[in-house]
């Protein structure tokens, strides 16, 4: 049996990668990534030149029994998501379970993800926390999701949060939650990396003169803890 490596890569700043990770990816005989143009950017960087294939959402069904077979009987595979640790919220977590259930060693390279590091900068309690990838497009499908928490959830909750629908989703904060503190964060750690912790209000009157650009990361604790 060889090992899948599941390799945690930058977010944004391409300096924010381990030595062992571009060893890894160097010394396997086979890269899988999301999106190999968006790969190759940082393969090129580091000067990689590890042949790469694509595993993505749309071919994950089709092609994982393909990848169990390599490993069984090939090598080594890293796998690489289009930004940060493999295996949240993206697909990687379908070739982990399979390698699993075949008893093939899977490893995981630590490095950065946006939740993580979106939370430690927060100030929003650390000690117990929950992912809760995007919220649902539909706003009643939201305003039901908050209303839940607002009565189990005792954690920081972590949502990734679109441009798109960003100013409607703190409008349903403040209708459920009231002023409680807000952390958004956006573009992290990258050139236009911003920090914005306020309430719902303060939040929607900065972006009342903007309009909401980049990947976001929103914050809060249902029952208002850590407010600042």
């Amino acid at each position: 049996m060889h090992t899948l490596y599941i390799v945690a890569t930058p977010i944004g700043n391409l300096e924010d990668i381990t030595f062992r990770a571009i060893r890894i990816l160097k010394e396997v005989p086979l890269v899988l990534a999301e999106d190999t143009r968006h790969s190759r950017l940082l393969m090129d960087h580091y000067d990689i030149r590890t042949p790469m294939e694509s595993y993505h959402d749309f071919n994950k069904e089709k092609v994982t029994p393909k990848y169990v077979e390599y490993l069984k009987n090939t090598g080594d595979i890293a796998l690489v998501s289009d930004a940060g640790t493999p295996g949240v919220a993206d697909p990687a977590f379908n070739l982990v379970r399979e390698c699993v259930r075949e008893k093939i060693p899977v490893l995981a390279i630590p490095g950065p993800s946006a939740m993580i590091t979106a939370l430690v900068s927060s100030g929003l309690p650390t000690d117990r926390f929950r992912f809760e990838n995007f919220s649902p497009k539909k706003s009643a499908q939201r305003l039901h999701m908050l209303e839940a928490l607002k009565e189990t959830a005792d954690s920081t909750m972590i949502f990734y949060a679109s441009p798109h629908n960003l100013l409607k989703f703190l409008e349903e904060i403040k209708t459920v939650y009231g002023e409680i503190t807000v952390a958004l964060m956006r573009e992290l750690t990258k050139k236009f990396e911003e920090h914005l912790v306020g309430t719902p209000s303060e939040l929607l009157a900065h972006y009342k003169e903007r309009v909401p650009k980049g990947e976001f990361v929103l914050l809060f604790h249902p029952q208002g803890k850590g407010g600042l």
